[in-house]
């Protein structure tokens, strides 16, 4: 594996390091008995790691010690054959420690007191010094892995080889989830420490010959050689794995972290490292867009032009689905018992097509918000809520907001003067937020949950336990309601892990006096030992699968406003 340890730098010198950086002593040398005589040998002893005393040496024992470097120039001197001369070699210490010296000398007087006067001086720390700098213009630092410059030129030398050999490789781009989020809620130190253990994950699952660099602040270059498609494919589960199985202990507590991966083939969609980076970027991005823990493959929709052309088509087809008014809401009911008729439901954001296909919200959300037209989309499932409750006055909904919306100060404006202008269904209103979207932009969510909670209106953290919001959070937001991550309900019935998390949640949510829901309950036995667990609400396809026409919807609504009794549920 390709990049060196910051630990075995510091190793290098061993023992050495212990010699003064500033240990010097002074000899004479005479060239008739071939001995070196020290004018301090308490200053002799410290530099050859003697116990006792140097007064004298021979020059063949003190040859002996010398067990690197260059020392020609230094023994034509001794023989007579120059005046003058330096070198720098190093000296072996007890027990097989060495440093570094740098020696310079020269002749004195004439015929038989002819001498020649030395000195040598330590320079360890110097060596270590220079060592280190020359290690830090190929590595990084904090991990120890190649830097970004290094990654590079190995990757354009990698790539070149690959062509010639005429095999196949892949540069995968791999970016840490959420390090923001970390540093918000634990400080930077801890941040870091996650960032080295992602790093000596990732060095653990990979082949000796395959190259790893830092190539950002929380994104690594991985290159992978001889590798085909299946290969790549292996390699990237398996680095999301390495990090998501396992959680990462740190000195302020236990982390969960994961990561997302882009990867491009090489040289067949890349033909040099700049291509290859580019690309991978872009393959990453695509990967953030299915979610945490995913991974992409670079294609041709991956390109930026083909990105920017579906952009444009993706604008179009929002606006003129909102302008036509086919952005429909689907109600899913959310229920106390089993055996009870809902009264509560989520909103969940639906397109219709052109076509008259329904079109989840994955396949158009990301887009919007990508393109700055989730606040349009948030605002008009407000308006579609409210026109719900006027017509259903025994009914209660929950709406979802993207955090697009809560941190403009515009738009968030926008959306509580809408709940404002109809105060008395505002309080059959609970406002959802995911956990990870709210770390991202703490003081924004504060700030929007408080004037949403003054009109009466409840609110809720959706996917809890995904993401790494604190206890003064938790605090500070002020949240009625919990809803535990799906990842952690489906199959809690058989899983002991599972139900471990979910009674830690559950205490949490007690504390707090906050009421929780279980999302994707999908059968009897998980409802049945939720509930037992303690668990306020149940919400999944057990309960009842989203409908965008339900039966107890008056005709018309919500598209528009229905002030009459209706045949609401309950």
């Amino acid at each position: 594996m390709s990049g060196a340890n910051s630990k075995e730098l510091s190793a290098s010198g061993g023992a050495g390091q212990g010699a003064e950086p500033t240990a010097q002593a002074l000899f004479e040398y005479n060239p008739t008995e071939r001995m070196l005589s020290w004018s301090d040998p308490a200053a002799a002893a410290r530099l050859l790691g003697s116990d006792l005393a140097v007064t004298a040496v021979s020059r063949d024992e003190f040859a002996r010690r010398v067990v690197g470097g260059e020392i020609g120039e230094r023994d034509k001197a001794l023989d007579g054959g120059v005046q003058n001369y330096a070198c720098q070699y190093q000296l072996s210490r007890r027990a097989g420690e060495t440093h570094w010296v740098e020696e310079r000398g020269g002749w004195l007087g004439e015929g038989d007191n002819r001498r020649l006067i030395g000195v040598i001086r330590s320079i360890e720390s110097q060596k270590l010094r220079d060592a280190h700098l020359s290690w830090l213009a190929e590595n990084d630092e904090l991990t120890g892995v190649m830097n970004r410059a290094q990654m590079r030129v190995r990757l354009d030398q990698a790539i070149a080889g690959l062509s010639k050999a005429d095999l196949s490789g892949a540069y995968l781009l791999v970016g840490i989830d959420d390090v923001g989020g970390i540093n918000a809620d634990f400080g930077f130190d801890v941040a870091d420490e996650v960032i080295v253990e992602c790093s000596r994950r990732l060095v653990a699952q990979l082949r000796d010959d395959d190259l790893v660099g830092r190539v950002a602040g929380t994104k690594f270059g991985v290159f992978l050689g001889d590798a085909d498609s299946e290969r790549v494919r292996e390699v990237c589960v398996a680095l999301l794995n390495a990090i998501r199985e396992r959680v990462i202990e740190t000195q302020k507590g236990s982390v969960a972290a994961s990561i997302s991966v882009g990867a491009v083939e090489a040289p067949r969609d890349a033909d040099c490292a700049h291509v290859a980076m580019a690309r991978a970027e872009a393959a990453l991005d695509q990967a953030k867009r299915l979610g945490r823990s995913s991974w992409s493959s670079f294609s041709e929709k991956t390109d930026v032009m083909t990105m920017r052309r579906r952009n444009t088509h993706m604008s179009d087809v929002i606006l003129t689905a909102l302008n036509e008014r086919r952005v429909r809401l689907a109600f899913q009911p959310i229920v106390a018992d089993l055996d009870e008729p809902p009264k509560k439901f989520e909103c969940l954001i639906r397109m219709r097509a052109e076509d008259g296909r329904e079109v989840p919200a994955p396949e158009f959300i990301p887009a919007a918000e990508r393109l700055g037209l989730v606040h349009l989309l948030d605002r008009r499932v407000l308006e579609l809520a409210m026109n719900t409750l006027a017509a259903c006055p025994n009914v209660k909904l929950n709406v979802n907001v993207s955090m697009e919306t809560v941190k403009d100060p515009v738009w968030a404006e926008g959306y509580i003067s809408a709940m404002r202008a109809n105060t008395q269904l505002a309080r059959r209103i609970t406002v959802e937020l995911t956990e990870t979207q709210v770390i991202d932009a703490i003081d924004a969510s504060i700030e929007f949950v408080a004037e949403i909670k003054k009109l009466g209106a409840s609110f809720g953290i959706d996917d809890f336990g995904a993401g790494y919001t604190s206890f003064r959070n938790l605090k500070a937001l002020d949240i009625d309601i919990l809803k535990i991550d799906g990842s952690f309900v489906t199959g809690v019935s058989s899983s002991r892990e599972n139900q471990l998390f979910v009674r830690t949640l559950l205490d949490l949510a007690r504390n707090f006096g906050m009421k929780t829901v279980a999302e994707w309950v999908d059968n009897q036995a998980d409802a049945m030992l939720l509930k037992g667990l303690g668990v306020d609400f149940l919400q999944g396809f057990l309960i009842g699968k989203p409908e965008t026409n339900p039966a107890w919807l008056p005709d018309g609504a919500p598209d528009v406003s229905q002030r009459t009794p209706s045949r609401a549920a309950g």
